[in-house]
């Protein structure tokens, strides 16, 4: 047996001694984690029982994506845009269920779920390893003057953080993947825990290498995170030959999982590219390039070599039912649009992008009412460590590191509080691990208050809605009817009543990128054109202000464009005399064309 696998025989039964001699969590704690976690599951399922019928268009292209995938259409299936794990798990759920249209957005919204409860028991792995680490960090002092928080307060702390940053930061709420995403940072921050530990093997950094690879194919972006990742493992693993080895394999299983996709993009594109989201949000957010029917400007951009055809100039008429498929082409496959793209590096953009986020400043700071961030910094202040506390804050770099190299990457180009859910809570769970206090009654009573205060704002911020909604949804199931309006559905139906078969194609008189992209979905029919001004008023104005000879023009336009019937969001009294008609009760319209 060779030295590195008798250290790796070592390593595994200290870890099972460890585990046998110290159980993750006593008797009370273990009381108040199924506590935890049974609102975690509820407050989730709830969630996505209220917003089964919500939906974006995001969500409408993984749902193509899944689409196209199952059915074998790997020319439409890789995508350059959106990453295929979720579009897996979407046309998966949706091949075995088989709903009928009105229930195949709450499918979509019960994998959502699911993929939450998945990333609860990966939040759980990490907790757990965040516990074993503190209890063997206070084994090494040996019952000094200093100690860290109790195991039963890591567990209220640590699953009312995650059950806040997933349904209020990330949310159920919307069909993507960055639940998914959240799963694998969770995972693989468990296992940087586990190697800083000192009780992990070669098959820990398999595992970890495998875990960056799967979140990379849920999103583009985790791609230079595992860089990130890796290389925190090989320092927590003390660094040296042996950690740089270990380190490597990491990187080698993740290339391994991940090039397949990325041997396919590849080819596909024509180039090497790991994905263009993050290219196209660059050019979008830091040059100020319209991420609408893109044309070139502004001067410098690049040269489009197939943009969306603007076949109509004053209104604004686009078209772009081919190559490109989907229920909504122009959504659909963004870096099939914007091919041509030349994104410019701006210092000056990515310093005011980084500094000039008071929204996201505000919402961070005041967080649970300001409870997360008072609660720290009375602990960190009652400590009496005084300037120790930057060293205690510097110990747990490997749970830092990267939440703050996630939060960095985003904020240099564009944020949403659910891309970044996960790494806040990474953060503020490293912040936790820094606190040390004297190892007395005081200190316990002081950690209770703490605890009782988050709680409760947490009960503040998610109690009342989730109460209104719970009250609702027991109002539904006791009257055997669904109230929620799913106004999408009923379009889509009134449609197929009146002549709109799938496969059909459909115009719009406003930007499609919003409701209209939904409905189409559920009808399975094609948006292959559409108006827009680019201005912020309403794209339907264009059209109902404009005079007979001009709309008569518009929708000439949009009949050779291939389009089968017009969609309104809305229309004047007098347009039913120019051969609109009214979908069902809705306020949406349809102007039937010539097949």
């Amino acid at each position: 047996m060779g030295m590195s696998n008798r250290v790796d025989v070592i390593e595994g039964a200290t870890e099972r001694r460890s585990a046998t001699a110290h159980p993750v969590s006593d008797n009370f704690a273990r009381w108040l984690q199924a506590i935890f976690w049974s609102a975690a599951v509820l407050l989730g399922l709830l969630q996505s029982w209220v917003h089964r019928h919500a939906m974006q268009s995001d969500g409408i292209s993984y749902l193509d994506m899944g689409d196209a995938y199952l059915r074998s259409d790997w020319q439409m299936a890789i995508n350059s845009y959106w990453s295929p794990l979720y579009s897996w798990l979407l046309g998966v759920a949706l091949r075995v269920i088989k709903p009928s249209p009105y229930w195949e957005f709450p499918v979509a919204h019960l994998v959502n779920f699911f993929v939450y409860v998945g990333a609860l028991f990966c939040f759980a792995f990490f907790l757990n390893e965040v516990i074993r680490h503190q209890r063997g960090e206070a084994e090494k002092v040996g019952g000094g003057e200093w100690v860290g928080l109790p195991e039963w307060a890591w567990v209220v702390a640590g699953y009312t953080l995650f059950t806040w940053s997933s349904l209020e930061l990330i949310t159920l709420r919307y069909v993507t993947p960055d639940l998914c995403v959240a799963a694998f940072v969770y995972l693989a921050a468990g296992l940087i825990v586990r190697i800083r530990r000192g009780v992990s093997g070669r098959l820990t950094f398999v595992v970890l290498g495998g875990v960056l690879g799967f979140g990379y194919l849920a999103k583009a972006a985790m791609l230079p995170l595992a860089f990130v990742f890796v290389g925190v493992s090989w320092w927590a693993a003390l660094g040296g030959r042996r950690g740089a080895e270990r380190a490597l394999v990491a990187g080698v299983v993740f290339l391994l999982v991940s090039s397949p996709f990325l041997i396919a993009l590849s080819w596909a594109k024509g180039r090497v590219t790991f994905g263009d989201s993050g290219r196209l949000n660059y050019a979008w957010y830091v040059n100020g390039v319209g991420y609408r029917h893109w044309q070139g400007e502004p001067a410098g951009s690049g040269t489009p070599r197939h943009p969306t055809r603007k076949v109509m100039v004053e209104p604004e008429v686009y078209e772009f039912g081919s190559p490109v498929g989907g229920t909504y082409p122009h959504w659909y496959d963004p870096s099939y649009w914007y091919d041509g793209i030349a994104p410019r590096f701006n210092l000056i953009r990515h310093i005011k992008n980084m500094l000039w986020r008071p929204d996201l400043y505000s919402f961070f700071f005041f967080a649970l009412y300001g409870s997360l961030v008072i609660g720290l910094f009375t602990l960190f202040y009652m400590s009496g460590r005084g300037r120790l506390v930057i060293r205690d804050v510097a110990a747990s770099w490997f749970l830092l590191v990267p939440a703050l190299a996630g939060f960095a990457m985003y904020m240099q180009v564009y944020v949403e509080t659910r891309f970044v859910g996960s790494f806040f809570t990474l953060m503020v769970i490293g912040l936790f691990a820094s606190v040390r206090l004297p190892d007395s009654p005081e200190s316990r009573r002081l950690v209770a208050c703490v605890l009782i205060i988050i709680v409760a704002m947490f009960g503040l911020a998610v109690g009342p809605s989730n109460a209104r909604a719970a009250y609702t949804s027991v109002g539904e199931i006791s009257r055997g009817r669904d109230a929620a309006p799913n106004v999408y559905w009923e379009v889509a139906e009134e449609l197929k009543r009146m002549g709109l078969q799938p496969g059909d194609k459909v115009a719009s008189l406003s930007y499609s990128n919003n409701d209209n992209v939904y409905w189409s979905r559920l009808a399975k029919v094609q948006i292959v054109a559409e108006m827009f001004s680019g201005a912020y008023r309403k794209d339907e104005d264009d059209f109902w202000t404009a005079d007979e000879v001009v709309r008569a023009r518009i929708i000439e336009t949009l009949a050779k464009a291939g389009a089968n019937g017009i969609v309104a969001n809305s229309a004047p009294s007098w347009a039913a005399a120019e051969g609109w008609r009214r979908i069902g009760s809705t306020d949406h319209y349809v102007y039937f064309l010539p097949r």
